[in-house]
């Protein structure tokens, strides 16, 4: 990796906690460089504003949750555990890493500013969750795809909520085994 490379990655992982607790809106170069160690000057030799720094954390937000989840979805006995496993990635991120008065506008500018990114991390989220779901010989055989789209889209509501992080998680474990058993051939 070169020096720039390297110091790009460290202002984008420095910056992961600033947007999270300030959201986008409250969020300035000044805070970002002061959380990345470096001077405002030199922050703009690598980000020419806020929303580029922003495109980057999207990147490595979704890459490191991702790779996360791959791992996770090894993790449990059953298939009600993988999921939850796989799941409560994504919700631990949002319950326990961004302020709950930010989880939806960074959704939301997420959304309006890098919106392909967005969308192949979901893509990727939800074929992996599919991966899970169609490794259960037990399972009816309703597309897992489909079955998949409905789990993380589900999570993510749960993960817009201003509830405590153990009540988000509880959710995501009821939502996760009632889906399972009712799936589950008789």
């Amino acid at each position: 990796m070169s020096d720039r490379a390297a110091v790009t990655a460290s202002i984008t992982a420095a910056a992961v906690p600033v947007f999270a607790r300030y959201g986008f809106r409250r969020t300035g170069m000044d805070l970002i460089a002061q959380a990345a160690g470096v001077s405002r000057p030199a922050l703009y030799q690598y980000f020419p504003n806020k929303t580029a720094v922003f495109e980057a954390v999207a990147e490595f937000v979704g890459g490191r949750l991702h790779a996360d989840a791959e791992a996770a979805a090894n993790r449990g006995a059953t298939t009600a555990e993988r999921l939850y496993n796989v799941l409560a990635v994504k919700l631990d991120f949002a319950a326990g890493e961004v302020a709950a008065d930010h989880r939806g506008e960074l959704v939301e500018e997420a959304a309006r500013i890098v919106p392909d990114t967005v969308a192949a991390a979901e893509a990727r989220y939800a074929r992996l969750v599919a991966a899970v779901l169609a490794e259960d010989p037990d399972l009816d055989r309703y597309p897992a795809s489909e079955t998949a789209a409905i789990l993380t889209d589900a999570m993510l509501g749960i993960a817009r909520s201003t509830e405590p992080p153990d009540v988000m998680r509880e959710r995501l474990r009821r939502l996760v085994d009632l889906l399972v058993r009712g799936l589950r051939r008789s």
